[in-house]
């Protein structure tokens, strides 16, 4: 449920605005809308200190936790913390960009081994010239030197060292090699070194790490502080006077009031309800079954118009039956449902939200009281009772199945459409929505004649009404109220093109949105499949291999085969589960998902 909102004007002197703003932050009532957006002016300084302080707490996230005894905590106020973090995480880049260089040249130096640098300068400085050739000793006739030697580097390739007090000479059979600038020695000690000042570093930022606590604190001041600054900034002033504006619940109203006459400070305050082109925040109220697909709603972002209705309850109802089909596996639902049951209270405990692990919960529950019906628990069916050509998706007879799945997707647009058509205007455009609620059960009825070649149950839409079908009577019937009621007008022809332009866009959309619900079958099957098809594997390593090593191989490919069918069951669920309700649902209803959420104005704890 949306809570309905009202639109607060508060005035107040501007020698009081602090104080003001410090009561309405303690209240955590008030959404603040910047009344002057475009003076809104956060102190340079509070913002380089903030983005400081979230790269270094970025940077200590990264680290693994170290157990090492000599990790002290570093001493200093939250602020000396962060620029040592910063300053310490940016010697250790500079150091590995000069490792990788370092490397780099180790590579090429190591084929020289120990040349003697020095020795070369030595003779260089008494007047010998030296060169070191690439090249064949067949060919050293063509050099000219008073001394030639071969030799292989590291790396095999044929080397030939000349010196001579006259200028060397060569044939174009050999190439000139550049000599390494230091010893391998030298460059590998540097390596070393280099190494050694990381782990320095590292071990420093292992310390403050133990300081995290205390740097996070001071974020979420920081994190206050420019919030404050923002709504302070933000509103509008004139002579003596500040105006804030914002949204607050219509019954936390009273309460708002109350803080400030208990504070004993003026201000005026006026509500008002909504205005069309206003765009209140969206704060939902719902149950703990209905509030545990928040999370999945803000992880894709998407909170819900404060005019548009909230489908919590029926995205979480679709999403958990959506979950049971694709999985369909009671070994599966209890593999996920016990451990979250067993360690619910440690979770909340150390802070995992409440909200995830009741859709966890709820998710995998319903898998396993599914699985129960299909008779399947890790792809065996434990409990003698065929279903297959109903409920198990691992076999071939699947009509009745693929029925099902339409029928289900039928049910679940219908309801998209009703309640659009309770939240729709009461006038001549909702028989155009009636219509299309007809046409779609009509092109359900072609679905399950194309798909299935028959009806289902009840529903006889090949049954003969005075010469046609009652699937043809309902596409005539509603193809007639959605040509002349879609957009409603005293000139009929206006009418008719509005409407046939929405047939037009709409009707194939209408058919591919129904038939999307038959991959909850194509899903179910595929799982079923390689649930059956490793379970096959294991019994074969059993009877063709020896009796330990053959039990050894069924328990690796039991575990390992199913633990990766549940990870794609589960992306499965995310990718289909939460498409049909995000995808198909909401187009159908109308919704665009362009709210914005109630953030109170208040103190981050």
């Amino acid at each position: 449920m949306i809570e309905k909102m009202k639109k607060i004007l508060l005035a107040g002197k501007i020698e009081d605005r602090e104080k003001v703003l410090t009561i309405l932050r303690s209240a955590e009532l008030v959404h603040v809308d910047a009344a002057v957006p475009e003076k809104i002016k956060i102190p340079e300084a509070l913002n380089e200190e903030y983005e400081d302080c979230a790269k270094a707490l970025s940077i200590l996230s990264q680290l693994d936790i170290n157990n090492d005894k000599d990790l002290l905590e570093t001493p200093g106020t939250p602020t000396r913390l962060i620029e040592e973090t910063l300053n310490h995480n940016k010697t250790i880049l500079e150091l590995k960009n000069k490792f990788n260089l370092v490397s780099q040249e180790l590579d090429t130096v190591q084929k020289w081994g120990s040349i003697g640098l020095k020795d070369l300068e030595v003779l260089k400085s008494e007047g010998v010239n030296f060169v070191f050739l690439k090249g064949s000793i067949k060919n050293i006739e063509e050099i000219e030197a008073e001394c030639k030697v071969q030799f292989f580097l590291h790396d095999k390739t044929e080397v030939i060292a000349c010196f001579s007090r006259n200028e060397i000479k060569y044939s174009g059979n050999y190439t000139e090699l550049a000599l390494p600038k230091r010893e391998f020695s030298q460059v590998s000690d540097e390596k070393q070194s280099i190494l050694k000042l990381i782990e320095d570093n590292e071990h420093a930022l292992h310390c403050l790490k133990q300081r995290y606590s205390d740097i996070d604190a001071h974020f979420k001041k920081l994190k206050n502080k420019r919030r404050f600054k923002e709504v302070e900034t933000g509103v509008f002033c004139e002579d003596r006077l500040f105006v804030l504006t914002g949204w607050c619940p219509e019954n936390e109203v009273k309460n708002l009031l109350s803080k400030f006459d208990e504070a004993g400070v003026s201000v005026g305050i006026d509500c008002f309800e909504p205005e069309e082109g206003d765009k209140p925040p969206t704060k939902l109220k719902n149950n703990s079954f209905a509030s545990s697909a928040a999370p999945l709603l803000k992880l894709m972002g998407m909170t819900p118009s404060y005019n548009e209705p909230d489908t919590s309850f029926l995205f979480i109802s679709a999403l958990i039956l959506f979950a049971s089909f694709i999985m369909a596996d009671l070994g599966y639902g209890l593999l996920i449902a016990i451990p979250l049951a067993f360690y619910y209270k440690k979770l909340v405990n150390k802070g995992v939200d409440v909200n995830l692990l009741r859709l966890l919960l709820f998710l995998s529950t319903g898998t396993a009281i599914y699985g129960i019906i299909t008779n399947s628990f890790f792809g065996f069916a434990p409990f003698g009772i065929n279903n297959s050509k109903f409920f198990n998706p691992a076999e071939s007879d699947m009509v009745l199945w693929q029925k099902l799945c339409l029928f289900i997707g039928a049910i679940h647009l219908t309801l998209a459409h009703l309640l659009k058509i309770i939240n729709k205007p009461k006038n001549l455009a909702l028989i155009g929505e009636i219509g299309w609620l007809i046409f779609l059960w009509a092109m359900y009825g072609l679905l399950c004649k194309l798909i299935t070649g028959g009806d289902l149950g009840v529903f006889k839409f090949s049954k003969e009404i005075n010469g046609q079908t009652l699937m043809v009577w309902m596409f005539e019937i509603s193809a007639v109220m959605i040509l002349f009621f879609t957009e409603p007008s005293k000139n009929p022809i206006k009418a008719i093109v509005a409407g046939a332009g929405s047939i037009a866009s709409n009707a194939s959309g209408m058919f591919s949105d129904i038939l999307s619900y038959i991959r909850l079958w194509a899903v179910g099957l595929a799982g079923g499949k390689v649930a059956g098809a490793f379970n096959d594997i294991g019994v074969l390593a059993v009877k063709s291999l020896p009796a330990v090593i053959g039990h050894l191989v069924l328990i690796i490919v039991f575990v390992f085969g199913h633990l990766l069918n549940i990870i794609l069951s589960c992306i499965s669920v995310l990718a289909h589960g939460v498409r049909l309700n995000l995808l198909e649902f909401t187009n159908h209803l109308g919704l665009e998902w362009a709210g914005r959420e109630y953030d109170p104005f208040k103190e981050n704890d």
